[in-house]
């Protein structure tokens, strides 16, 4: 097999490895109505039960990031994903509140080293001009992940019940964390990094701590802290419900919208790529998303009582405006030195899934506060949409200062 070859199959296991990954983060929008109405969940106990993934997912970043470095991508993510088999078990097995948090933080640990490890492998595998078209096809292929947990699995929880569905899905994700072991290897033969010496615990923590001191990775992760929160608020959380509550649609239904919304998130990558190299810059191709995403979530805040086509429109609009979510990982890859990209890379990632984990979290304290008797109107969903406007205005104000980077 030549090199090119074996580098595609590599990359092909990566996909399904990522593929496992998306399906775990949004699964929760297609089944939140059943669980909180079976299960006697509040919103404020699902908006917190949902962002145990990535309060765990984020908080494993640095490990994950110092694992990448030393033991390689390979053992690195294979190990992980049986983490997350045992996740996905337990969460189907579980009978409240505690066990299903714990099932999901285990879901992201076990996750944690999908996209970042994946990066690592592309950069070391493909020329640096394919970094950035390969890390946005990852995203956008991986997206059938995304795609499966919503019709697909409103289905089949239909057919035999989420516990089932999530069982199932738990031996999935231990055939792919063999794959994983069987078929990716770290580096090509001959490349730079494949005869160094490992790290020793002094040079990781001393890598560790120039990373913290890059002054343009802490702007990108201003904008991370907050896009790629805002458009899993929606499309992976609280449009199930939003749809359900305010539009009345049934399960079915809510899944083909959410099939939608994940379908223009992936078309956005690639949109948001060739807009990239046409403007030939990073920076402003990602102010413009955001300044997009900003003024849709005002819209959604600010139109009282929207007719269901006129409100599927502004949803649809949004998921497609803030999908920018790879150019930013572009931009962090962009600003890093080549013997930091494992930890570099998944510290930006911490930025990202903390955000994502606090804003889900007060998301669901604000849409529990504008409840009445525990059922949420158009009041609490208008505030949620003004709560995201304002924490994706905020981020961008600090990534405004970052110096721009010219697509390769």
């Amino acid at each position: 097999m030549n090199g090119a070859s074996q580098a595609y199959r590599v990359y092909a296991v990566l996909v399904g490895g990522y593929i496992v990954s998306q399906f775990y983060r949004v699964s929760n929008a297609a089944i939140a109505p059943e669980m909180m109405r079976t299960l006697h969940l509040s919103a404020e106990e699902m908006g917190t039960l949902t962002g145990m993934f990535f309060l765990a997912f984020g908080l494993m970043q640095i490990p994950t990031g110092m694992l990448l470095d030393r033991f390689g991508p390979r053992y690195t993510m294979s190990g992980l994903l049986v983490v997350a088999a045992a996740g996905s078990a337990i969460f189907a097995s579980a009978a409240g509140l505690a066990g299903l948090s714990f099932g999901r933080a285990l879901m992201g640990v076990g996750c944690a080293a999908g996209l970042m490890g994946s990066m690592v492998v592309i950069g070391r595998w493909f020329r640096a001009q394919r970094f950035s078209p390969l890390s946005s096809l990852l995203f956008t292929v991986g997206g059938v992940g995304t795609l499966l947990a919503t019709t697909p699995l409103a289905a089949l929880s239909a057919s035999i019940g989420w516990r089932a569905a999530f069982w199932l899905m738990a031996g999935a994700t231990l055939a792919v964390a063999a794959l994983l072991y069987a078929f990716v290897r770290d580096t090509p033969e001959g490349h730079a990094s494949s005869d160094a010496s490992p790290e020793t615990l002094r040079e990781i923590v001393r890598g560790l701590g120039a990373v913290l001191a890059n002054r343009q990775l802490l702007h990108v992760s201003a904008i991370q802290f907050v896009s790629y929160a805002a458009t899993l608020a929606v499309v992976g959380l609280w449009a199930g419900p939003y749809l359900h509550d305010i539009q009345h649609l049934d399960a079915l239904a809510r899944g083909n919208v959410l099939l939608a919304l994940n379908v223009a998130v992936l078309v956005g990558v690639l949109v948001y790529s060739a807009i990239e190299r046409w403007l030939g810059s990073l920076k402003w191709t990602i102010v413009a998303g955001a300044s997009c995403s900003i003024g849709l979530l005002l819209a959604l805040a600010l139109v009282p009582r929207p007719p269901l086509a006129l409100a599927i429109g502004l949803l649809l609009s949004f998921a497609l405006a803030s999908s920018y979510v790879m150019l930013n990982h572009a931009h962090a890859r962009a600003v890093l030195p080549s013997n930091l990209v494992g930890r570099g890379l998944t510290m930006q990632n911490l930025s990202v899934f903390l955000g994502v984990a606090v804003v889900q979290s007060v998301s669901g304290v604000i849409i529990g506060q504008f409840s009445t008797d525990g059922v949420a109107g158009e009041l609490a969903y208008r505030m949620f949409f003004g709560f995201l406007a304002g924490v994706v205005l905020v981020g961008l104000f600090f990534y405004v200062p970052a110096r721009d980077v010219r697509p390769e």
